[in-house]
């Protein structure tokens, strides 16, 4: 999602505005094709039935319409925009409406507790059905939702910073009867770049498995699976915004910022292999009010990298030089308005210019911006892409292709595939599937 940037000079090449892949047939899978029926419309329902029902509609790819309708599994047709989505989920009578979803529902005191199939409605523009939580901070919501015009039922992720200012209130439907959930394996978190750490030439990536917590490294270019990842650490759920930032304790050997989101100090883990609590070195206070951390390099040239972040409470961005990162007496406001992004990651210098460019996408459209350095201030933005919010941790990698400019990865969300991206301008007739279960 976040990495250490790699610097490069770059030939000016046209940018294409296309979406992250090419579109994929309609498919059913074995669950939600023999999705037990255990529910009447109107009645008692388990959180494992109503996230197969969603499940069903994701799988079959049902495009948003607010005047079209689809069945469920059992025939029962209902519309096609957000709040049918989740009044067929609910297996209601009628396709409600987000004004008309609290009549069904009790709002909860507080986002954490919300339990798989359970509501985010902002009663004025939008609700999504919540699956989980992808770590124990709570910081990013795994949800289901037909989005708006042009897009299809699908599974993504919000974070929890953008629920909050965008007015989402957690609810739960009244007849949801409590039982055991099985929800699809999580996979994996906080995908960060950290440069060479096993010595062939060649960018690798650090990740969290969110069922363990446990921390991965993955030997580029193709960052093969489970079979030849390399267990690095423990307990690593606890933490948030996991960002690479470059050398920046002079060993020659990449470094890691992290975020207890226990206590929201950062802490700074040295490598290769980033030992846990007993090596790492606390050198801030009050993180947790940040969110999207994103190692940029040297923007400042005092020979040591910066590290750009957005106030959760404002959407304000600030610049913080390195090594130590000191807070807000030493942090630079930079840009406003940063809440409505997600995803925010270095990419090295796309533009030729000698200085760290970042991409992001903006969650109100799906589209992906290039933001120039140093400053990144939003008339800056040039559109590259459409459709990225359906993919998650996207990360710089540097080249890992050969062409001498930098790649991307990123997840998409509704298979937890892994695909490749070729800069500079990343179409989705790039993208190369090279993992899974990701």
């Amino acid at each position: 999602m976040r990495s250490a940037v790699v610097a490069a000079s770059l030939a000016a090449v046209a940018l294409g505005i296309t979406g992250p892949a090419q579109a994929a047939p309609a498919r059913t899978s074995a669950a939600t094709a023999a999705a037990a029926v255990t529910s009447t419309a109107g009645g008692s329902i388990t959180r494992s039935e109503i996230i197969e029902r969603a499940q069903y509609w994701v799988d079959q790819g049902v495009p948003y319409s607010q005047s079209a309708y689809y069945r469920d599994p059992q025939g029962r047709t209902y519309r096609t925009d957000c709040s049918g989505m989740v009044s067929m989920s609910w297996h209601l009578t009628t396709s409600a409406t987000t004004w008309t979803l609290p009549d069904y529902s009790t709002q909860l005191g507080s986002l954490d507790d919300l339990q798989p199939g359970d509501a985010l409605n902002n009663v004025n523009t939008h609700v999504v059905l919540f699956v989980g939580w992808t770590d124990s901070s709570h910081s990013t919501a795994t949800i289901m939702e037909e989005a708006r015009p042009g897009t299809n039922a699908r599974k993504t992720t919000y974070s929890r910073s953008y629920l909050n200012s965008n007015g989402f209130k957690p609810y739960r439907y009244d007849k949801v009867v409590e039982s055991p959930v099985t929800v699809p394996d999580k996979g994996m978190t906080n995908v960060t770049a950290v440069g060479d750490l096993s010595g062939d030439g060649v960018g690798d990536v650090i990740a969290v498995e969110a069922a363990t917590g446990d921390l991965y490294r993955y030997n580029g270019p193709d960052y093969v699976g489970r079979s030849a990842r390399v267990k690095i650490g423990y307990g690593w759920d606890s933490m948030s915004d996991i960002v690479g930032v470059g050398d920046i304790t002079g060993d020659g050997v990449a470094d890691i910022l992290a975020v207890d989101a226990e206590n929201g100090n950062l802490y700074r883990y040295s490598g290769p292999d980033y030992g846990g609590r007993s090596a790492r070195v606390q050198i801030g206070t009050g993180w947790d009010s940040m969110t999207n951390l994103t190692g940029v390099g040297d923007i400042t040239g005092d020979g040591s990298p910066d590290l750009i972040a957005v106030e959760k409470s404002t959407g304000d961005l600030y610049r913080y030089s390195g090594p130590d990162y000191a807070g807000r007496t030493a942090r630079v406001k930079i840009g406003s308005g940063w809440n409505i992004y997600t995803s925010l990651t270095g990419i090295g210098d796309i533009t030729g210019d000698g200085v760290a460019d970042i991409l992001a996408v903006d969650t109100e459209t799906g589209n992906l911006y290039r933001y120039s350095g140093p400053n990144y201030n939003g008339g800056t933005r040039v559109q590259i892409g459409t459709g990225w919010d359906s993919m998650t941790n996207l990360t710089g990698v540097g080249d890992i292709t050969g062409d001498r400019v930098p790649d991307l990865l990123a997840v998409k969300a509704s298979t937890q595939d892994l695909y490749r991206y070729s800069g500079p301008s990343f179409p989705g007739g790039s993208a190369v599937q090279i993992g899974s279960g990701w």
